[in-house]
């Protein structure tokens, strides 16, 4: 638990320097002025959008938690907006309470919820890195140029190889993940067993997890609801700048999304402080916004992206009997998924429930 609260103190301080570099050499009077001048219709209609990703989120989990049980969509959907607003309060570490509440209202291992968990953030960040590949051959700066932009072609080549690798080792790994997993299981034997465990159930459940690649049916209803999430993303995006009296393309949106994606991916307190305000201005200004104007748009479009759940979310905490502080403890402890024995019902067959039972072990 010590160590744990260390690791927050160490991310909580990296956002505080982070956001010291963002505010580096801004003329503040001039982005309050920025500030003052937004359009605040249109960055609610910019929230509303981003609440429904949530639900947009919610469905696909449901799909890909199928191989392991069957959550209500009210329960996986109380679990993200949660899930979300933790990552607010506590950076990336307060992740691991999405699969943890889910497991406390639903009889589903918090193993198996973190394998999907994995996925969702494959599927989101190889549908960006796609997407930002693509939107290089689209985008244009002031005037029409395209100079400012051919220094990034190869980085959007690399990202859509990486994409396309790592499409291709989710299949390898699904279609071969049971000799994957007995090499893994006899490899591993030097691992201390309460070590070796989880991280070989992690595994088997991210198995389970990506069998929608072999269900033509999954894997268009996870492709629909992926392209609807960052569909309402791109949205609230391009509203936000509409908010500022900026006209950006479509390819512009993506440009920056997939910019705010890369600073998104920094684990620290107040949902990547810091990082993902930077890499968003930086995004900004390469499309040849100004610096004080780009630094305002970055400032909303985190809110925007990270606050809506907090809005929410204490409709969530009092309806599953949640408190901040406990989701807090959750969250900093050192939580192992452990294997309950299999239960047994009233005709002596093993009874699913037991089967996905949540039992946590807490580490000191």
């Amino acid at each position: 638990m010590r160590r744990k609260g260390l690791t927050f103190m160490f991310w909580l301080l990296l956002a505080a320097g982070l956001l010291g570099v963002f505010w580096y050499r801004l003329d503040w009077p001039l982005v309050t002025e920025s500030l003052r001048r937004m359009h605040v219709a249109l960055v609610l209609l910019a929230i509303v959008l981003i609440l429904m990703t949530y639900l947009t989120r919610a469905l696909r989990w449901r799909v890909f938690l199928a191989a392991v049980g069957s959550p209500t969509l009210g329960n996986a959907l109380a679990a993200t907006v949660i899930g979300f607003s933790m990552i607010f309060v506590l950076g990336r570490i307060g992740e691991a309470t999405r699969p943890l509440v889910l497991s406390l209202r639903e009889r589903i291992r918090p193993s198996a919820t973190l394998a999907t968990i994995l996925i969702e953030r494959l599927c989101d960040m190889i549908t960006v890195a796609v997407a930002f590949a693509v939107s290089l051959l689209f985008i244009s700066g002031p005037g029409g140029s395209r100079e400012p932009f051919t220094v990034l072609g190869p980085f959007g080549e690399a990202a859509l190889l990486l994409s396309v690798l790592g499409v291709m080792g989710l299949l390898v790994f699904r279609f071969r993940a049971e000799g994957v997993l007995e090499v893994l299981e006899r490899r591993s034997r030097w691992i201390s067993e309460k070590l070796r465990r989880p991280i070989l159930n992690l595994f088997r459940h991210l198995a389970d997890g990506l069998s929608i690649l072999h269900d033509v049916r999954a894997l268009a209803r996870t492709v629909a609801y992926t392209l609807a999430t960052w569909g309402l993303v791109a949205a609230s995006f391009w509203l936000v700048a509409r908010a500022f009296d900026l006209h950006l393309t479509v390819a512009s949106v993506i440009f920056v999304i997939g910019f705010a994606m890369v600073g998104s991916l920094v684990p620290t307190p107040g949902g990547s402080a810091g990082a993902f305000h930077t890499t968003t201005m930086l995004g900004l200004m390469w499309l040849g916004i100004e610096r004080n104007a780009a630094a305002s748009m970055a400032l909303i479009m985190h809110a925007v992206s990270f606050g809506p759940a907090l809005l929410v979310s204490p409709y969530f905490l009092r309806r599953g009997g949640f408190s901040w502080a406990t989701l807090r403890e959750l969250a900093l402890a050192e939580v192992t998924p452990a294997e309950p024995p299999l239960g047994r019902d009233r005709s002596g067959q093993e009874s699913p429930n037991d089967r996905h039972g949540p039992i946590l072990t807490q580490g000191v």
